[in-house]
């Protein structure tokens, strides 16, 4: 079945973050997409307005029957899938906005024959490594059983696809906000002008903390993280004598680990705290008036891109090089300017 793109192509974002929501309304001004011809599917319960869907449990059902070796439970899903992609578009063609190929719902998505053309959406600091980023450490039985599987299912995924992979002939372009994601990608795009200021706000504002999941994965002890963390908040007055504290959604223990530093911070009487979900999106939130302390996540680098008030304490952290993270690709190179980290 060949690519359907006689009528007019309405536009579909796949979100699974306000940053990639953020950037791709930035392109649709830029294109002067009118948001009627909008539609959304959204992973990990990001919000987004207008027509589109849900879609976590199909992803993670597409994952899960590849998985298995299961080509029933595989056809099933797909089929859903195409359901819902016929209903959101109305049959008519579409031009996909994806974060990255290194999903199965992303890659049926942009293989769909309703799909006339795909673009990549800034993510965060895999986008400024695109060019180095693999999908997965494949081994051999890795290779080998992802070959049985895509033998027996014949999906449309392809595990072999680069994570940005932009050789195939429906791509379109890759849109940026960071002067370093997508760096000598075809149709690089910036659409850093087209994302409003930050609402002004009114006195005497919110301060936010928000961790990273370097203590989780990136080999930090979670004591040297907070130690640095209590730290960054004593040296510093909360202007509304609050501090919302947001922890990573990888994070099983942030209720217990909270409470830690609640305990920490109020022995040397310190601001009161409180514990946002891990869904709250703090990026729609944020206003001129608020300060936003972090170590290492992407939030506190594109937050101050925006131009909010930011605190970065990464430098503090025992076990941290940021020389090292930003050669091993792990960081920006610009992201000591950014952050405003004076002493790296």
């Amino acid at each position: 079945m060949g690519r359907m793109i006689q009528q007019a192509p309405c536009h579909l974002c796949v979100t699974h973050s306000p940053l990639v929501t953020q950037i791709f309304e930035a392109a649709m001004r830029l294109l002067a997409i009118p948001a009627e011809e909008v539609r959304w599917i959204a992973r990990r319960d990001t919000p987004f307005s207008g027509i589109g869907m849900n879609l976590d449990d199909l992803s993670d059902e597409l994952e899960l029957r590849f998985r298995k070796c299961d080509r029933k439970g595989y056809q099933d899903a797909y089929a859903r899938l195409d359901a819902a992609l016929q209903s959101l578009t109305g049959s008519r063609p579409f031009e996909a906005y994806i974060p990255h190929a290194n999903k199965i719902l992303y890659q049926e998505i942009i293989s769909h024959p309703l799909c006339a053309g795909y673009s990549f959406i800034e993510e965060g600091f895999t986008s400024m490594a695109w060019s180095t980023r693999r999908n997965a450490r494949f081994t051999p039985a890795k290779i080998f059983r992802s070959y049985l599987r895509s033998w027996w299912i014949r999906p449309r995924y392809n595990f072999k696809l680069p994570m940005f992979v932009h050789s195939l002939p429906h791509f379109r372009a890759a849109y940026a906000v960071s002067g370093q994601a997508f760096l000598g990608m075809p149709g690089r795009t910036d659409v850093s002008a087209y994302v409003p200021p930050l609402p002004a706000g009114s006195p005497p504002g919110k301060t936010y903390l928000i961790l990273d999941a370097s203590y989780l994965h990136a080999g930090i002890l979670w004591e040297d993280y907070e130690n640095a963390l209590v730290a960054a908040v004593r040296d510093m007055a909360a202007p509304s004598g609050k501090l919302l504290v947001k922890f990573h959604f990888a994070d099983a223990d942030a209720a217990l680990r909270c409470e830690s530093v609640r305990r920490r911070l109020a022995d040397g009487g310190g601001p009161r705290m409180g514990l946002l979900q891990a869904d709250f999106p703090v990026e729609k939130n944020l206003t001129q008036q608020d300060v936003l302390l972090f170590a290492l996540t992407s939030l506190g680098y594109y937050a101050a891109l925006t131009g909010a008030r930011v605190h970065c304490f990464a430098g503090d952290i025992n076990g941290v090089s940021i020389p090292t993270w930003i050669r091993d690709g792990r960081l920006p190179a610009d992201f000591p300017k950014v952050a405003g980290m004076t002493d790296v």
